[in-house]
């Protein structure tokens, strides 16, 4: 039993996943909202997912890749300036409309689909992973901090300034 790092769902089973390149610990509403199969549902087990998913290997000198934070406005200035609807990009991609429509607003894509949006408008999306900017956060309160907390502090900072 856990608590669920994305809605702060306290005693509920949680599983690692990736969101946006950052491993997060999440209830299994969470989880399937972002897209991800999770395993059987064992109680307490993590799950692994593939979404964001990077090779762990010590040796792996690979830049670690993460979705670009624009990357919806990447997809959609690019589609756009070609001239292609949505609905013509998802039948050259074989991809719903909908999922498409979900990118361009903002919704994380798998990596292999961002992958695929990259060849076929000719954009970059997967960026080398920024780790030097982690910062710690702290809140008042003995309630846990969620990412949605984070989340409402810098709308409400950028709202500011």
């Amino acid at each position: 039993m856990g608590v669920c790092e994305l809605c702060g769902k306290a005693n509920t089973s949680v599983f690692t996943i990736f969101v946006s390149g950052a491993r997060v610990a999440a209830c299994a509403t969470c989880s399937e909202k972002r897209g991800v199969s999770l395993p059987n549902k064992t109680v307490g087990t993590p799950g692994k997912s593939t979404l964001g998913h990077r090779s762990t290997r010590k040796n792996d000198n690979r830049p670690k890749l993460e979705v670009a934070r624009d990357f919806h406005l990447r997809i959609r200035k690019a589609r756009e300036a070609l001239g292609i609807s949505v609905q013509d990009m998802g039948r050259r991609l074989n991809m719903r409309v909908q999922d498409l429509q979900r990118y361009e607003g903002g919704s994380v894509p798998p990596d292999s689909v961002a992958k695929r949006l990259e060849r076929e408008l000719k954009i970059e999306i997967m960026v080398e992973s920024d780790t030097d900017n982690a910062t710690p956060v702290r809140k008042g309160s003995g309630r846990t901090v969620t990412i949605a907390d984070m989340f409402d502090e810098m709308m409400r900072d950028s709202s500011n300034g």
